[in-house]
């Protein structure tokens, strides 16, 4: 397949743009495992400037066909050790008319800096504008009375808007790419320079920010161009009769049928009466909802029962009276008819962000959570990277394992069960307000631990045992409270918010949804590892064709027809992802990052609780016996049938 390739080298301030012909690219991972190969960029640092940033859409970019438009970010992530995909919904309905499919950012300019890519309808135009850090900072600090990546995106319009004639779109970073190494690419769609409440969305998983900034010096990109048309070599799936009917044919029913049908969850789902993903969630998971640091393990079933209530009381039931009766909907930026984004007094509402934020660290209440998601919104950080890591700094704090004055927190939290369930929503707000008070701390490094908490979990407790030792039980360390995937001798992801054993297995790409995340289930070993690869296969996909998974499920059975109707490719799905799967695992090894056992005794209790919890009556007997023994036992199993089932050596 031909791609249009614009290299910018901004040490140099050099742009070169070429047409790539290649066989076996089909989309922006494709590209970016090719050019982290041929650079070695295993052997270098994660924010050496040769680690290449990816920035691209897929090849259905320009298609009527909704979610199509995810602008993905391919990169070497400081936090997890490898190369990681992280992607950024609707963004690509603007990309795509600059006129190019992929942008590597290589090389550091000397100053910070904000690129402006654009189409003038004639040629693509590109320009670095240098910013002084200490401008950038004092925009975060504040600016119109916002702050963090909301100030900066404000700034930016103000600066730049005005030169345009076209609609653009504008992603930046903020201090949290700065100082740690879970900083995240913002972007919000615009209209007629005006930002669209709800729209928000983030290239957030692994780092991407945090590389954008520290290896490029790369703050902001400002991006759009004149409306044309993208030609199709094949069928013209940018007309929507003609998509409509490839839909149609494979699916042998109507388009809007079908597209409906598997789209319910995100958009409304009747039978719940409410919509998105945190509408469909909360009522789903019950008591396996994680909450307090993940500590479900340690409290009684029927107490869980009860904090799930109070939560669908205090968060689930405020959210559907302010977003889902009043149709607070709008979409990432691309016209898309599940109008997934739900939003309420100004405040886009996910799951997984109000999870990490909220009954995760202590917060179930939903008003007390908007003010610890915005603050980790504006500080610009993976607010599930994020909220993972103020749980566990606020367990610490409620042990006494680390002092709130040592932080630079106001207080102590409430961080016990019988506070979610005697005064969930005092002790919500109390636990909130701490949550935002880290979020600033650390994403602007204000003292010594707030900077060592920048670096995560596992990197940080390396140094906070040798610091605080006399502090730890025998053979205790702080990694006991974190819980996170290991991956090498430093790399961490924290999973997503699902009590699901598939996300604490090291994988070459985990904390997204590339292994089998279905929570209350505990499969035998070699099960687990098919699960985890039939899903990692097409997740696969969906990220190499930059497509919103949500519409995976009418989407994943159209995508081989798309290839062959609108490219002439003949694309073996299966085969092309297995055989990129496995040069991940070549890059990661070659990185000297490979599986290695749970050091957290935490995420141990979680496997251990598991197999109890959700019915495995054999496993849970052997786990009885020997908790840490069976636990190596489990995992070594799942690593040698995923090794063997994919003919890699990943194993512990």
């Amino acid at each position: 397949m031909r791609f249009t390739v614009l290299r910018i080298n901004l040490n140099e301030g050099k742009v070169e743009s070429e047409e790539l012909e290649r066989d076996g690219i089909y989309g922006v991972i494709d590209y970016g495992i090719e050019v982290h190969e041929s650079l070695e960029t295993h052997s270098l640092e994660p924010y050496d400037p040769q680690n290449v940033m990816v920035m691209g859409m897929g090849p259905f970019s320009g298609s009527t066909l909704p979610g199509a438009h995810r602008l993905m970010f391919f990169f070497r992530s400081p936090l997890y050790g490898t190369l990681f995909p992280s992607a950024m919904g609707g963004a690509a309905y603007t990309f795509k008319n600059v006129g190019i499919d992929f942008v590597a950012f290589e090389g550091k300019a000397e100053k910070p800096v904000v690129v402006l890519l654009y189409n003038d309808g004639e040629n693509v135009r590109v320009e670095l504008h240098a910013i002084e850090l200490e401008r950038v900072v004092e925009i975060w600090r504040g600016y119109k009375g916002e702050e963090g990546v909301y100030a900066l995106t404000q700034y930016l319009i103000d600066t730049f808007g005005g030169r345009f004639d076209f609609e653009y779109r504008i992603a930046v970073v903020g201090p949290a790419s700065l100082n740690t190494n879970y900083g995240a690419i913002f972007s919000q769609a615009l209209r007629k320079g005006e930002r669209l409440v709800g729209s928000e969305d983030w290239a957030a998983r692994g780092g991407p920010g945090s590389v954008l900034l520290r290896a490029h010096n790369v703050v902001g990109i400002v991006f759009g161009g004149k409306p044309g048309r993208r030609s199709f070599p094949g069928e013209d799936i940018g007309s929507f009769k003609t998509s409509k009917s490839i839909v149609e044919g494979v699916h042998k029913k109507p388009y809007n049928e079908i597209i409906a049908e598997k789209t319910t969850k995100y958009r409304f789902n009747p039978k719940l009466n409410t919509g998105g993903t945190f509408g469909g969630n909360y009522p789903a998971e019950g008591d396996f909802v994680p909450i307090l640091n993940w500590q479900m393990p340690y409290i009684e079933k029927e107490e869980r029962i009860k904090i799930h209530e109070n939560i669908m009381k205090h968060y689930w039931e405020p959210f559907n009276e302010e977003a889902i009766k009043p149709k607070n909907w709008t979409t990432c930026g691309e016209p898309c008819p599940v109008v997934c984004k739900k939003h309420r007094r100004g405040h886009h509402v996910e799951y997984e962000p109000y999870e990490a934020n909220g009954p995760l660290s202590g917060s179930i209440s939903l008003r007390a959570s908007d003010i610890s998601v915005h603050a980790a919104d504006a500080m610009g950080f993976d607010a599930i990277e994020f909220g993972g890591t103020a749980a566990w700094v606020l367990e610490l704090i409620h042990r006494g394992l680390l002092k709130p004055e040592e932080v630079g927190l106001s207080g102590k939290p409430e961080f016990t069960k019988e506070a979610l369930l005697e005064r969930p929503v005092e002790a919500s707000e109390i636990n909130a307000k701490l949550v935002a008070e880290l979020a600033h701390r650390v994403a602007f490094a204000e003292n010594e631990i707030a900077r060592i908490i920048g670096l995560g979990k596992r990197k940080a407790s390396v140094i906070l045992d040798e610091r605080f030792k006399d502090r730890l039980k025998y053979g205790e360390s702080f990694k006991d409270y974190g819980v996170f995937v290991p991956l090498g001798e430093n790399g961490e992801m924290t999973p997503t918010m699902y009590w699901a054993i598939g996300n604490y297995i090291p994988l070459p790409i985990q904390g997204r949804y590339w292994t089998f995340y279905q929570f209350g289930v505990f499969l035998e070993p070699e099960e687990l590892a098919q699960k985890i690869i039939a899903s990692a296969l097409w997740e696969f996909w969906y990220d190499n064709v930059g497509w919103c998974r949500f519409h995976r499920g009418w989407m994943k059975p159209v995508l081989k027809a798309l290839f062959m109707d609108a490219y002439g490719e003949n694309v073996d799905m299966e085969e092309h992802a297995k055989k990129q799967i496995k040069r991940l695992i070549e890059y990661a090894r070659k990185a000297g990052y490979t599986p290695v056992f749970w050091d957290s005794m935490r995420v141990i209790d979680l496997v251990s609780a598991g197999s109890e919890e959700f019915g495995n009556e054999r496993w849970a007997e052997k786990f009885r016996i020997d908790k840490v023994g069976t636990a190596k036992e489990y995992l070594e199993k799942v690593l040698e049938a995923y090794s063997e089932a994919l003919g890699v050596d990943w194993r512990l």
